[in-house]
């Protein structure tokens, strides 16, 4: 019998999409807020504004856009893949416009800044559901479900490292050669809206095979049909408060949590602690590469585990126990970045994971409740970075508040509260995400299980039909 390969094209072409997408994002959280107030000249209160009504959209919009895909019926395409086109390619156009300066004055240029940023965002949850959503319909079963996360999560990783290497470069190319302009901003969110609009046209074509509409007759109504998506939004909302996806949710903010809090604390270790910020260069690569070699062989310790709970469980107590190591043992700053980029080894093991796992929550549901509701529960995938985004920023904020830390007179308990910060704390949100999912009640095995009893059940349907008939 020959071998199956762990990563197949199909696989890397799903990752290929994240490697692009993820510049999408990446270049407004890196240069978006210094373009508007360095080469545009909008006032400091007025970016921040447009930031936070712009974040308060993008989250709200979440849950609206599962309603809105669940519902829409395409003649053709498919549940998912119209969205890659229309979300994926019109998010690209609406990033490059949100990056240019059309001569608007006072109210009329923060008003086009705030729309377009909010519309980006809009659009991208509707191609970032779809491209989610894909998954379970890419890859069946759950060891290849974990292949296809890991090579979203490898390639995510290899975007935003070839990011950091050539964005300031490309920049002040397009400027002529100085400092960032608006026109050269421009130009490199055109770049960028080009590498995002291929990387989801291309899906759009891999994937065609896979996302198809089964008609099914209406019970209710005699001789009308449906599709498997047809669902009230009473249904939808009931999927999200079962058992599995609460503890996964619980699980997966908590070690998003540690993501954000540790990278938005970074800078203060690096300059206030350890006084160079030449290190903070080192961990943020050192990081990045592991997080790409641990992202590649995530499957292959998947197989050894047998399944992607337990991957997730191991990779986040890795994690756990290098920031922990980090807090007791790292006295130097070369130790201690060290044990911290370490963590995040392991955190490729659970983040490569974590879509595979909330793809058998979506099994599970369809499942119980006899309702495929995935293009909804997907959209919920992008909740959970989006609710550790703002704990994060309050664990940043308030605990430096609650250490005392003043930037013109950093004391030695301000110093030691920071090491606490950035270690000891995130080792204790990775100790909450491991047990939560330690009484995750689905593994490998029974969501095979589940998807057998449910293709049974869709044939002795279908034999009944036919006898009908």
């Amino acid at each position: 019998m020959e071998k199956k390969s762990i990563y197949s094209l199909k696989s890397i072409r799903y990752g290929v999409t994240n490697g692009f997408s993820t510049l999408l994002t990446t270049v407004a959280s890196t240069f978006w807020a210094i373009f508007l107030t360095s080469a545009v000249g909008l006032e400091t209160a007025v970016m921040a504004t447009v930031l936070t009504i712009g974040s308060l959209a993008d989250l709200i919009s979440i849950p609206i856009v599962g309603v809105v895909m669940q519902k829409t019926k395409f003649k053709k395409g498919g549940k998912y893949r119209p969205w890659l086109v229309i979300g994926g390619v019109g998010a690209a156009l609406l990033r490059w416009l949100s990056f240019t300066d059309i001569g608007l004055t006072g109210m009329g240029r923060a008003i086009w800044f705030a729309g377009t940023y909010i519309l980006t965002y809009l659009l991208f949850n509707f191609a970032y559901t779809a491209f989610t959503g894909l998954l379970p319909l890419m890859a069946k079963d759950p060891r290849e479900r974990v292949a296809f996360s890991s090579a979203r999560v490898m390639l995510n990783s290899v975007g935003k490292f070839l990011f950091s290497l050539t964005s300031v470069a490309l920049i002040s190319a397009f400027s002529g050669g100085g400092e960032g302009s608006s026109f050269g901003y421009s130009m490199f969110a055109l770049l960028i809206a080009v590498l995002v609009s291929f990387g989801f046209i291309q899906l759009f074509f891999a994937s065609k095979e896979y996302d198809v509409i089964e008609s099914i007759s209406d019970e209710k109504r005699i001789g009308k049909m449906k599709d498997q998506y047809d669902a009230t939004i009473w249904e939808m909302l009931k999927s999200s408060i079962t058992k599995p996806y609460l503890l996964y949710l619980i699980s997966a903010v908590a070690k998003a949590c540690i993501f954000f809090s540790i990278m938005g604390l970074a800078a203060y270790y690096y300059n206030y602690v350890v006084g160079d910020m030449s290190k903070l260069t080192l961990f943020l690569s050192l990081s990045t590469f592991l997080m790409i070699i641990g992202s590649f062989i995530t499957p292959f310790v998947n197989k050894v585990l047998k399944g992607g709970r337990n991957t997730y469980i191991f990779g986040v107590s890795i994690f756990g126990i290098c920031l922990a190591l980090a807090y007791f043992l790292g006295n130097t700053a070369m130790s201690f970045t060290v044990l911290l980029a370490l963590g995040y080894f392991g955190y490729s093991f659970a983040h490569a994971s974590e879509v595979a796992i909330f793809t058998m929550i979506a099994d599970y549901n369809e499942w119980k409740s006899g309702k495929n509701v995935k293009p909804f529960m997907m959209s919920l995938f992008s909740l959970t970075p989006k609710i550790a985004t703002t704990v994060g920023a309050a664990i940043v904020g308030f605990g430096l508040v609650g250490i005392g830390f003043d930037a013109e007179n950093v004391t030695a308990d301000a110093i030691s509260g920071i090491r606490i910060l950035i270690s000891l704390l995130p080792a204790v949100f990775a100790a909450i995400s491991a047990i939560a999912l330690v009484f995750f009640p689905l593994t490998d095995q029974k969501v095979t299980q589940l998807q057998n009893e449910m293709e049974e059940k869709k044939q002795a349907t279908q034999i009944k039909k036919e006898e009908i008939v």
